[in-house]
């Protein structure tokens, strides 16, 4: 046994279930010379493993030796799959045995059984060959150190702002082309060119620019697109209009798309970086440039390319060409990565020995930022001079430099360098990255998934596997192989395109990338992506070519159904371990999917799949099994507990929250790191106690139907540290007084760990809470929802949560008293449907969101010194505002604390008054920016002129006897206005800043105005009017100020005609639901219109139609570049 453990772990590290070793010996132990056969092979892989990394240091420039190191991973790769695909039949054995009263022996049917043996004998052979083989190449033993990431003094380093150098005075003179003038011309847009070879720092220099103050201030939109290869301009429309919504955009046709750009670029100066183009044909790029002339005047487009001749063809100026870094600028850079602090610390001497080397090493970058990050990244707190003098005199160097090829070629060799100086387990994982295409994003967290599943990440001490995954991609992110993507965020991150040329050089051949059925694979690939938009052949020719195939992307989507091909491919391919089929039209999984018995990694994602077979749960080594967006899948498999390995179940939030019922025995899936929802049962495999030993989990964990738990404790949640949020619900049920201490029972057994950050109670019993929320052991909360808890009838939370920024409370029908206590943590709280609730604690010290619904037996509200947003709806009793001053100590200008004070609602800047009739006056002293009151019959006032000068929206509601609406005053900060129930238009104050005017839900408003006194014309900066559901508005034709550009006319039903005298600045005009209207004004439409839309006002539609010659209005709105009218579908009779 530990033979063939020796075995497995030089042959790539398998990890093989326990007892299956024993099964192995128990299996072969009978057939002669098997156990020497593995005697031998693990005598020679010991041989073999230490002199292996000299040569792939050395087979650089010696033909043999590479061919020899190939055949050393061809033979232990086929050992590997060999022992592993032997481990998963011996599991399934196992698992099928458990189930049997008179299990028999696992001896396999017999020519399975010796054709293994064989075949282990073979492999014996070959690495006999191989082992006799490298004695003619004289290798040294060199040490790998183990899987380990290498310790870096400055774990700090990312590529940001800070640690770009040299590039500021290009920054400015960019800037100062963005802004000046000299470059704007009548009917064209400006666009800048920013061209060089790649890895100089070009996209870099663009997001420098982008990113600056000067730059957001002067220019509204921003957007960022990268190209790369392909100049496909729905595909740049669409991220166009995605970057700048923050939004997804479903898939729409081009037009569709040009429409929306046109109503973002119109009128507006815009910032474009296009980054990374390629293309030189210019009949693509003027289709762009004709969009982006919609923009106003000074809009600007910055082009990134290695091609000068794009930025000839793109460009409306010359190029601004990027130059080579200065040489002392390399330095400051390569010196910053390489030493950081540790340079302080060294004597003089030291530090000018490897300053004399490192300006070497420097010099032979040639001025390209990337490769000196790359060199700054290999030495990162070495400071040997024995390394610092290998890495200036490697062989490399001059291998590249008799070469006199492309400068390209040179970078690569210089990229090289550094990835041959890469531990062995960050090399693999390294090229694993040229399956993505360029520009590719990636997350940190889902590449290692992918590394996990094919056996890259070994955990090691108390690490799990994806934390020494994430260390991974941490030590090639410090040494430059990714970068972060720091238009969006540092969650993502990409690949340089010479880093990306550099892994698809040296991962050729095991790994294979193809476009558009270039098929370059042969019975050596291993990894194969997909690109190209006709997959079903090359999937068929890599069952044919390469049956050894362990992993099969397709990172683009392909909407594609493989019909048969499937079943061919999961029949001939059982080495595969990362499969991902997302964004495909397959509708089912074929049964055949069970012989994939090394299958680790599953992405159906995005598929028309509405069932999985239940073959599927023979996968005992699946770790990964992604299922988002498959919105035809409503269930899981039976067996879903047999997957034993499982760590990842991945499958959107409607999914879990339309699931009924979970597989039985779940509670198998040790390994789980996420399952947000447990249904309690009381049958076999869905108790509460399945979630005993599933101590992995994470996130949310949502436990609903607690009403049939019966060991509430066996579900150890005090052992779960990684759970993030709780839910603990019951079932809508009625509770006996004598059922309360079994309620009570359950919520106390079901104690969290102490790191919980989010827990909600639903519809709890019990009429108390458990000692454990009361005593402190939520140290870590910040998030409280109790919902439906209809027996509690004292609340005593707050000093003992000193975390808790977040307090929801709704439904709690008998709650009548929270006990006073300290709640200095607390920002935020809303109370909701607590109808006999009476008292609330004095004050809440830091509170500033404060809402209050439906609590009928509650009189004042608490002191709230901070308080920021009030929102108070449907208290019929509430009368007090508790207003007091409070006392301070605050620092005056000499730095001495001195006592002073305020009101306590002197900070609110959001009021909202909603059905609080015993409400008589305002706050005496606030100053609000919004405020919207609605009917309070008491309230008549609003507040003083100096306490409302910082108004900026305010809406009333005028149902009783309009007094409100009549004590309106004229803060020359009031930007918005709502007014509803109206019987007609005040007389306006001048209102110089009112921008937008709201006029809705007045039931009797015939006219806007019949006096002079209330026309609108007053109000002379106006800029957007809306008008709706006034249902007895009949005409209107009153004059409207001159200065509007938006006009909102919707609901209401009796409209029969409008003008639009005199609206020069009109540009958008929506028209909704207004039936009786019959046409557009006799003198028509102003001409500055650009957006006119029509939906339901069926005899206006009719009258704007195109189609039959036009309608008697078409020639109206002809000229409007922008039209929304609803298309009349003429009624057919039988």
């Amino acid at each position: 046994m530990e033979i063939l453990n020796s075995v497995i772990t030089l042959v790539a590290e398998v990890l093989i279930p326990d007892g299956a070793l024993d099964l192995i010996k128990e299996t072969y132990s009978s057939i002669r010379g098997v156990n020497e056969d593995v005697d031998n092979l693990s005598n020679k892989l010991n041989d073999i493993k230490d002199v292996i990394i000299d040569a792939e240091n050395k087979q650089v420039n010696n033909p043999q030796l590479k061919e020899w190191v190939r055949k050393v991973k061809e033979a232990a790769f086929d050992a590997e799959d060999l022992l592993e695909t032997f481990a998963a039949e011996a599991n399934l054995w196992k698992k099928r045995q458990s189930t049997v009263r008179n299990p028999l022996p696992f001896l396999g049917k017999a020519l399975t059984r010796y054709d293994t043996a064989r075949k282990i004998k073979d492999i014996s052979k070959r690495f006999d060959i191989i082992d006799e083989e490298k004695n003619q190449f004289y290798l040294a033993h060199i040490k790998d150190n183990g899987g380990r990431p290498e310790t870096q003094i400055d774990t700090g380093f990312l590529v940001d702002k800070s640690d770009v150098v040299g590039r500021e005075e290009d920054k400015e003179r960019i800037i100062e082309m963005l802004r000046s003038n000299e470059f704007d011309q009548e009917g064209e847009v400006c666009v800048i060119p920013i061209t060089g070879m790649g890895g100089l720092g070009k996209t870099t220099l663009a997001q420098l620019v982008f990113n600056d103050d000067r730059v957001s201030k002067r220019f509204s939109p921003t957007m960022w697109v990268c190209i790369t290869a392909e100049f496909d301009l729905t595909r740049i429309l669409k991220e166009m209009i995605q970057f700048h919504s923050k939004m997804k955009l479903e898939d729409c046709s081009t037009s569709h798309l040009q429409l929306r750009l046109q109503d973002i670029l119109r009128g507006k100066r815009f910032l474009l970086v296009l980054d990374d183009v390629w293309t030189e044909d210019i009949s693509k790029w003027y289709s762009l440039r004709v969009l982006l002339k919609q923009g106003e005047k000074g809009s600007r487009v910055l082009v990134t390319s290695r091609s000068i001749r794009v930025g000839e063809i793109v460009g409306t100026q010359s190029s601004y060409r990027l130059q080579y870094l200065p040489e002392n600028e390399c330095w400051s850079l390569f010196e910053k990565i390489a030493l950081g602090n540790i340079g302080t610390t060294l004597s003089s001497e030291k530090r000018e020995e490897l300053e004399e080397i490192g300006r070497e090493i420097v010099r032979k970058c040639q001025g390209l930022p990337l490769a000196v990050k790359a060199m700054g990244g290999l030495l990162r707190g070495h400071v040997d001079v024995n390394k610092w003098q290998q890495i200036q005199r490697n062989e490399i160097w001059e291998i590249e430099n008799q070469n006199p090829a492309a400068d390209t070629l040179n970078v690569m060799g210089l990229l090289k360098l550094s990835y041959n100086h890469l531990p062995s387990y960050l090399k693999r994982c390294f090229e694993y990255c040229s399956l993505f295409p360029k520009s590719h994003v990636f997350y940190k967290a889902e590449l290692v998934k992918l590394w996990m599943a094919e056996g890259f990440i070994e955990s090691l001490g108390r690490d799990t596997m994806e934390e020494t995954g994430i260390a991974y991609f941490s030590e090639l992110l410090m040494r430059s192989f990714f970068q972060p993507s720091s238009i969006d965020n540092n969650q993502k991150f990409n690949m340089h395109d010479l880093m990306h040329d550099l892994a698809t050089s040296i991962s050729s051949p095991s790994y294979c990338l193809v476009k558009d059925n270039q098929f370059s694979f042969s019975e050596h690939t291993r990894h194969v992506s997909l690109l190209g938009k006709d997959v079903k052949q090359p999937m068929l020719a890599i069952v044919k070519i390469a049956p050894k195939l362990r992993t099969l992307l397709l990172p683009n989507g392909h909407m594609e159904n493989f019909g048969q091909a499937l079943d061919n491919v999961f029949n001939t391919l059982k080495y595969m371990r990362g499969l991902d089929l997302s964004s495909t039209q397959i509708k089912e999984l074929p049964d055949s999917i069970k012989e994939l018995k090394l299958l680790r990694y599953l992405d159906l994602s995005r598929t028309e799949i509405r069932l999985l077979p239940n073959s599927i749960c023979n996968l005992f080594n699946l770790q990964t099994l992604k299922l988002l967006g498959c919105i035809w899948l409503s269930s899981l498999p039976q067996s879903m507990g047999n997957l034993v390995d499982l760590r990842y179940l991945e499958l959107d939030d409607m999914f879990w929250l339309k699931l009924s019922r979970l597989p039985p025995s779940m509670g198998n899936l040790t390994n789980l790191h996420n399952l947000p929802v447990f249904h309690v049962g009381d049958e076999e495999g869905y108790e509460i106690e399945q979630l005993e030993k599933m101590v992995r989990l994470s996130g949310t964990l949502h436990i609903s139907k607690l009403e049939k738990a019966v060991n509430a404790g066996a579900a150890k949640l005090n052992e779960k540290k990684s759970l993030d949020k709780l839910v603990f619900e019951w079932s809508n049920r009625v509770v006996h007084t004598q059922d309360e201490a079994t309620e009570n029972s359950v919520l106390e057994h079901l104690e969290p760990h102490s790191n919980l950050k989010k827990l909600q109670i639903l519809r709890y019993g019990g009429n108390e809470f458990p000692a454990w929320m009361r005593e402190g052991g939520l140290q870590n909360l910040v998030s409280l929802t109790l919902n439906g808890c209809l027996k509690c009838k004292t609340l005593n939370l707050g000093d003992q949560l000193p975390n808790l920024r977040e307090l929801y409370i709704k439904g709690m029908q008998e709650l009548e008293k929270w006990t006073e206590v300290e709640c200095y943590s607390l920002r935020l709280l809303k109370l909701s449907n607590c109808p006999e609730l009476r008292e609330l604690p004095n004050i809440f010290p830091i509170l500033d969101y404060l809402k209050i619904k439906s609590c009928n037996s509650l009189r004042a509200l608490p002191v709230v010194p901070y308080l920021q947003i009030l929102i108070l709806i449907d208290n019929l009793i509430l009368e007090d505002w508790h207003e007091v001053n409070i006392v301070m100590e605050v620092d005056n200008d000499q730095g001495q604390p001195e006592t002073t004070r305020r009101p306590s609602l002197i900070e609110v800047s959001e009021l909202k008054v909603i059905s609080c009739p015993k409400l008589q006056a305002l706050p005496q002293n606030f100053n609000p920016k919004k405020l919207e009151i609605h009917g309070c019959e008491l309230l008549t006032a609003l507040p003083p002129p100096h306490h409302a000068q910082r108004l900026e929206h305010l809406a009333l509601d005028a149902s009783h006897d309009g007094e409100l609406v009549r004590a309106m005053l004229d803060p020359s900060s009031l930007h918005s206005l709502v007014i509803s129930n109206i019987f007609s238009l005040p007389k306006w104050p001048r209102l110089p800043g009112l921008k937008a005017l709201y006029i809705r839900d007045c039931k009797h408003l015939v006219f806007l105005s019949d006096t002079e006194e209330g026309s609108l014309q007053t109000l002379t900066f106006l800029k957007l009017l809306s008008i709706r559901n006034c249902e007895k508005l009949e005409t209107l034709n009153e004059k409207l100020p001159t200065s509007l550009e938006c006009l909102i006319i919707a609901s209401c039903p009796l409209l029969k005609s409008f003008s639009l005298n005199n609206l020069p600045s009109l540009t958008d005009l929506y028209i909704e639901d207004c039936r009786l209207l019959q046409s557009l004004p006799e003198d028509g439409l102003p001409n500055s219109l650009q957006h006119l839309l029509i939906q339901t006002c069926p005899l206006l539609s009719q009258r704007c139609q195109k189609e039959g010659g036009g309608g008697p209005d078409w020639p109206k709105i002809e000229h409007i570049p922008d039209l929304e009218i609803d298309i009349l579908i003429p009624s057919t009779s039988l």
